[in-house]
């Protein structure tokens, strides 16, 4: 047998057909016919299947449906009178030593014996030539000997499925369907044969009857030849989706010219460490090293093992160049858990709902806003008069400039904290952009606008921001802490801020505002343990205090207790969405989920929402609340609702148009969901590297991949240490055949066991099926 799996054409060896019923009889005496039966089990023996590759096992698939069998124009065929045989006696020896020639290599003595024998005793040996010719890959003058060995009664059934198997390799699909249905018409006449389930199996195979080949296979006459029988079966398996079938017939045969396709099995069955152990192995023994290195890179991008990838992507294409294109040709697609209800609560309630980045956009959006330090300024101006009495001019009318351009500011902050209150978002971190110009130094003006850009989504800048706020004054802890957590957001190093800010907090006196930042740190530490001492406070009932303990309290499994923070949360902000969020977080987490869905509906219904807080509020309100809808299967009707407030309002619509560009991409309507992010984009100039990222998701859904990736190449210029983007970016290269580009951007995603939330990726079929025919072609 050659390579196992990876072959299609079988050829019908003639030791097979000398064990056929007496449906073949020959006109020789049964003592003649018993020596010539076992000539002919010797000449055999040195006679392999042989089995041509077709396609790859892992992308095998029936590429058409069975046929139906048709024999016209064979009954004249089968009922033709075969010419007398003649006693093959006296070529005995000859027999022998060309099946010995043969196996020992001497392919050419062989053939040249083999016409020796034909010329003397034609019936004899026909089969015998047509299997020695097919081995030797004369195929056409292999299939002239079949053709007389069926004229001649000689093994019809199976000279006419290897004359089948001589017409494939020639091209030849006429002649093809002409011997494999002639095959099946001789098929009765081996009823009695031990290999009957075994030419069955072939010619239904052949015919694309795979149900009927693998009835045979499971039920057969004969044990010869189980490996090929184990073989078949394990691709028929593959080809119907029983991948776990199809490794068990394999796994029969332990041979290691399987490893390569036990690699490709396990796979598709998602074991992917044994998969890469077979892969490992298939390398060791020279078996497909190119399709089995990259296959091992293709597993690690599975496994979240992204970096290692990278370095067996980059390694096979240095070696192989443009053939590893031709290999494994992929498909970027975006999740399943996107888009589908049920997946879509799963993921929610497991992970959402209670992540690192949802916790901290939650403190973000309840976080207070801070008023300018007014003694400052009055400090500043007094100073400015008690110099002018001094006679000290030019200090004097610094100061007073001083006073002046913070009183400025200061009445700015206070505007734009009443606009971020009522939810126009967008307009106050504009008016603090405007004002940090004019007071870079501020450290109050740049905490404000650092929760701005939070609540938007924008961590960078906010990070950014919170990171000056800081760095101007030591003491406001808020703005330490704050940097830290979207440094984790973003994936910068933060451990060295973390040290210090954890210090400069443990030498302050014990106080209200001290016991806050002691709990964010634990928080920003996953150290929901020494966080729960929050719970015992008996703070004011502040929304931030509030939003903490419900945060901590589903970390440790608390409901008790979260349930009564987040009713205290509701009824102290009866009319905002996130807090009724986190209220269905808290009292329905441990419903069924269909029972969740339906309570989360219900709930939802009877709010008296105002929906500014969706229209033009913070980021994490639409997330969240686009996603209960998908939940609920009620995204169209919030699409409906985004448009008639789009169509109406005289605001500005960045947030309208974001919430609806979202919420369209979850509903399906990709190419809506496209065009809307392209006009935040292009025309409203929203290109923060989340919205950039967003854009790219949907131009992938609606097949734009090439904006997809432009979109992408933005949004890691803005933030380089976005995973997310690097992650996409390098598997749309992959797709578009820039490996070398592609391993540039994993090699960046640092991360073990990364798990995007978005994008996937899976063998291209059509497109390799494409490939192999215009290669046949």
């Amino acid at each position: 047998m050659a390579d196992g799996l990876e072959e299609e054409i079988i050829i019908i060896e003639d030791s097979d057909a000398a064990n056929d019923s007496s449906s073949n009889k020959s006109t020789i005496d049964e003592n003649s016919s018993s020596k010539n039966k076992k000539k002919l089990l010797f000449i055999g023996a040195g006679v392999a299947i042989v089995i041509i590759a077709i396609i790859s096992f892992i992308l095998l698939k029936p590429s058409h449906k069975p046929a139906d069998i048709s024999v016209d124009n064979i009954e004249k065929k089968t009922d033709e009178q075969p010419l007398e045989t003649i006693e093959p006696s006296k070529i005995e020896n000859m027999i022998a030593k060309a099946d010995y020639l043969y196996s020992t290599g001497s392919k050419n003595e062989a053939l040249t014996l083999y016409e020796k024998i034909a010329h003397f005793s034609e019936a004899v040996s026909a089969y015998n030539l047509g299997v020695a010719q097919i081995k030797d890959a004369q195929y056409e003058t292999a299939l002239n000997s079949f053709q007389k060995a069926i004229q001649n009664n000689e093994k019809r059934c199976v000279s006419a499925i290897n004359a089948a198997v001589c017409s494939l390799h020639l091209g030849n699909e006429k002649s093809f369907r002409y011997y494999i249905d002639l095959a099946y018409a001789y098929l009765p006449q081996e009823r009695q044969s031990p290999l009957y389930s075994y030419y069955y199996t072939l010619i239904n195979y052949y015919n694309g009857n795979y149900l009927e080949a693998l009835s045979a296979l499971e039920n057969p006459t004969t044990n010869e030849y189980a490996k090929v029988q184990n073989n078949l079966s394990s691709k028929i398996n593959a080809l119907l989706d029983n991948d776990n079938k199809a490794i068990k017939s394999l796994e029969k045969d332990p041979s290691p010219t399987n490893s390569f396709s036990l690699g490709l099995l396990y796979a598709r069955t998602g074991d992917l460490k044994q998969a890469k152990k077979y892969f490992q192995d298939a390398i060791k023994n020279g078996i497909k090293p190119m399709e089995s290195q990259l296959a091992i890179g293709y597993i690690n991008l599975k496994a979240g093992q992204i970096q290692e990838a990278a370095k067996e992507i980059e390694n096979v294409t240095d070696i192989f160049k443009e053939e590893v294109y031709k290999a494994y040709p992929i498909k970027v697609n975006l999740k399943d858990s996107l888009f589908d209800a049920e997946l879509a609560q799963k993921r929610y309630r497991n992970f959402i709902s209670n992540s690192k980045e949802m916790n901290y956009q939650k403190i973000f959006y309840f976080s207070p806003y801070k008023i300018f330090n007014a003694n400052q300024t009055i400090n500043y101006i007094r100073k400015g008069t008690a110099n002018i009495f001094i006679d000290n001019t030019d200090s004097a009318k610094e100061y007073l400039e001083k006073g002046s351009s913070s009183s400025n500011v200061n009445i700015g902050i206070v505007k734009a904290i009443k606009n971020a209150l009522s939810f126009k978002l967008r307009e106050a971190n504009e008016l603090l952009q405007k004002l940090v110009e004019i007071q870079p130094k501020h450290s109050i003006l740049h905490y404000n606008l650092a929760l701005t850009y939070a609540q938007m989504g924008n961590m960078v800048d906010a990070h950014k921001h919170f990171l000056r706020s800081y760095n101007l004054d030591a003491k406001n802890y808020t703005s330490g802490i704050y940097a830290i957590m979207c440094s984790q957001l973003i994936n910068k190093e933060s451990s060295k801020l973390s040290s210090i800010v954890k210090d400069a907090v443990s030498q302050e006196k014990p106080s209200e505002d001290v016991e806050l930042y002691k709990t964010l740190l634990f928080i920003s530490e996953d150290n929901a343990i020494s966080a729960t001492d929050w719970l015992e406070k008996n703070y004011q009932q502040k929304p931030l205090y509030l939003a903490l303990d419900i945060i901590i309290a589903l970390k440790v499994n608390d409901i008790e207790a979260a349930q009564k923070s987040a009713n205290k949360l509701t009824i102290l902000l009866p009319n905002e969405i996130l807090p009724h969020l986190m209220y269905i977080d808290a009292h329905f987490s441990k419903l069924n989920s269909v029972k969740y869905a339906s309570e989360v509906m219900n709930y939802l219904k009877v709010q008296k929402f105002n929906f500014s807080d969706l229209y033009f509020g913070a980021h994490v309100t639409r997330y969240l609340y686009t996603q209960q809808n998908l939940i609920t299967g009620k995204l169209y009707y919030l699409r409906e609702q985004l448009k008639q407030a789009l169509e109406s309002t005289t605001n500005q619509t960045h947030e309208l148009t974001s919430a609806l560009a979202l919420a369209s991409l979850y509903d399906k309507a990709y190419e809506e969901s496209y065009t809307l992010y392209n006009n935040l984009i292009d025309n409203l100039k929203v290109n923060d590297s989340q919205t950039l990222f967003l854009g790219a998701v949907a131009s992938t859904a609606a097949n734009h991949h090439s904006n997809a990736i432009a979109l992408l190449e933005l949004s890691k210029m803005k933030n380089p240490d976005f995973l997310e983007s690097r992650y996409a970016l390098g598997l749309l290269y992959l797709e578009a055949r820039n490996n070398k580009g592609a391993t540039v951007q994993l090699s960046k995603v640092n991360k073990n066991n990364f798990n995007s939330e978005y994008f996937n990726f899976s063998i291209d079929v059509d497109k390799l099926m494409f490939d192999k025919s215009q290669t046949q072609n």
